[in-house]
């Protein structure tokens, strides 16, 4: 089987994830720069013992998942893999740096890993790239990947593959468009950052494109230590937490790569300082992901101004319903949109355009809610409905009880937007309440109650009015009221009570194995973010499984690997049955002429 360069690495990564923690900060982790936008961390170590103490080996997964006739491939690859001196048992570092403008091809990412044996993997690479041609550079080798315009390159303990970045690519449907692409080679910021070190020298047969990246690969191996991601603080505190992944997004970075030269200058002073992390952990029943907002200077100013509030429980709680499916409770003061905004100096524009649609400012929205939301939903089912259109035919469709509640602000800054030129011909006051004016519209939307206290939807008319009257009180699962009290953001749901409503009936004979082993996988979730302390601001989300006693990581694998068998076996059978359909027919009448 031909294999490529960038195969290799791709190995070692599935590795990774299937295997991917030690307090320590990694070494190889001084080779990421400080200008790298995103960046994913896949520890080894820590993951494989969890699947080696359940008795999960990479042997038995890919012998598992793989068909007979690729199997034999697949499991050379990882034997050969295994052999390449990668430690498959260290730290896996993705990174992504955007540079540049739009067009100007100079994006790249590098996956980054650790060297237990630098001459196995020199006589490796030889042994799998037919075309394997060694260069050196200065203090470390690379070779050239044609195809792909990939760029290997190593030292004694450290390999870096670095690749360009064309959003185009198979990533454009992840990413705004216009995102940069290929590295460049006038990218004159790096170039600095690189004196230290002399460029790799290059033959004269290598193009602008792969001398581009074997100046960046150079430019990573003799990073100095204030030019390294490690030198941020949050990157530091990731890189120390005991987890089993982790990811890094430095918007500060993206926004002054150059591709977003639309966002105002002020916007990006904004975001100076600010960073995201989050670490996942696999442990017994449970999923675990921490994340953390680190506030910058601007932005911790506003947060401390505005940021402070808690969701209010009286909205949650007053929900009569003892069969809850899930809820979300958010408090956010919208004041800190319309200060973020200022800070841009975009309010004037923002401000005429409201002023030409509505007669309103910007402050009179703002001013008008309070921030406080909560959108509950209960009893989740698959109910038979007739069809409006042709009476007597009958669907399943999932079906559900559920109330949003939005909390009015500032009694006379919503009566000035509900009276406004932009509302005052859609609504009409009666009493306490608007309603809609127009019958035929009010008959196709769901029951709706506006006063001044709070605009509030339900799914029929009686839970609404139950809802709004308090009568009745939510029944929330153990421990989740006390979770999320006190919080900016609450939320839930019941897997399990969404999975087991499937009816199994309904599935196709060969995916059906599938459902049944789903129902026996999920229960529930649950989501908090807490106020900050400080600059930083922590969230948690758990996945619960209905198996508290097995490590969630080994659970989600034999349930990959039973669904990998599944589709193996229908696939076999499509097959078997097209080759049935579309086998030469014996010409009968011919034979019975002769």
């Amino acid at each position: 089987m031909k294999r490529t360069i960038s195969k290799v690495l791709l190995i070692a990564v599935t590795a990774a994830v299937v295997l991917s923690s030690c307090s320590k900060v990694p070494d190889v982790s001084k080779h990421i720069p400080k200008t790298a936008g995103v960046v994913i961390d896949l520890n080894a170590k820590e993951i494989t013992q969890k699947l080696a103490t359940n008795g999960l080996t990479m042997d038995k997964i890919f012998s598992a998942v793989q068909s007979k006739d690729t199997a034999n491939d697949v499991m050379k690859a990882w034997k050969d893999a295994e052999n390449s001196g990668i430690d498959l048992k260290g730290h896996f570092f993705v990174s992504f740096v955007f540079q540049g403008q739009a067009g100007e091809h100079k994006s790249y990412l590098s996956a980054t890993a650790t060297l237990s044996d630098a001459d196995k993997f020199e006589a490796f690479l030889k042994k799998s790239e037919k075309n394997f041609s060694l260069k050196t550079g200065n203090e470390f080798k690379y070779a050239v990947e044609g195809d792909n315009k990939g760029v290997i390159a190593w030292n004694k303990s450290t390999v870096i593959y670095i690749a360009a970045f064309d959003p185009e690519e198979g990533l454009n449907k992840y990413n705004p468009a216009g995102t940069p692409g290929l590295p460049g080679v006038d990218d004159g910021e790096v170039a600095v950052d690189s004196a230290v070190a002399t460029p790799a020298a290059l033959t004269s047969g290598d193009d602008e494109i792969t001398k581009s990246l074997v100046t960046e690969v150079d430019h990573l191996f003799h990073l100095k230590k204030d030019e390294t991601a490690g030198s941020l603080e949050p990157f530091a505190k990731l890189l120390k937490e005991n987890a089993d992944m982790g990811v890094f997004v430095n918007p500060e970075a993206i926004y002054n790569s150059g591709r977003f030269t639309m966002i105002p200058a002020n916007f990006k002073k904004l975001m100076e300082g600010t960073f995201y992390t989050g670490i996942v952990n696999f442990e017994k029943g449970k999923i675990v992901a921490n994340g953390s907002y680190y506030m910058g200077k601007e932005v911790a100013s506003i947060y401390k101004k505005y940021g402070n509030k808690e969701i209010d429980m009286s909205m949650l709680k007053k929900y009569p319903s003892q069969n809850i499916t899930g809820f979300i409770s958010y408090a956010f003061d919208f004041h800190m949109v319309g200060e973020i905004i200022k800070s841009t100096g975009m309010d004037g524009i923002v401000n005429m355009f409201l002023a030409s649609k509505s007669g309103l400012a910007m402050d009179d929205i703002l001013n008008a809610f309070e921030g406080q939301l909560t959108y509950v939903a209960s009893d989740f089912g698959i109910q038979k409905k007739e069809s409006k259109y042709f009476p007597g035919e009958f669907t399943e469709e999932p079906s559900a009880k559920w109330i949003f509640s939005l909390k009015v602000g500032n009694k006379d800054a919503f009566t000035k937007v509900m009276t406004s030129p932009m509302l005052k011909e859609i609504f009409t006051k009666e009493g306490d309440h608007y309603v809609l004016s127009n019958p035929m519209m009010a008959a196709g939307m769901p029951p709706l109650s506006i006063t001044e206290k709070y605009i509030t939807v339900g799914s029929d008319s009686v839970l609404l009015q139950d809802y709004l009257a308090g009568k009745g009180s939510i029944k929330l699962p153990e421990g989740i009221e006390g979770k999320i009290k006190g919080s900016m953001m609450g939320g839930y749901v019941d897997l399990e009570k969404i999975i087991t409503s499937i009816p199994e009936d309904k599935a196709d004979e060969a995916d059906r194995p599938i459902l049944v082993k789903l129902k026996g996988l999920m229960k529930d979730m649950s989501m908090v973010t807490k106020p900050a302390n400080g600059n930083v601001s922590e969230s948690e989300v758990i996945l619960n499984f209905k198996n508290k006693d097995e490590n969630s990581l080994v659970q989600l694998m034999n349930f990959g690997t039973e669904m990998a068998k599944i589709m193996d076996a229908k696939k076999a059978k499509n097959k078997a049955m097209e080759d049935s359909l579309f086998a030469t027919p014996v010409d009968t009448a011919t034979t019975i002429i002769k």
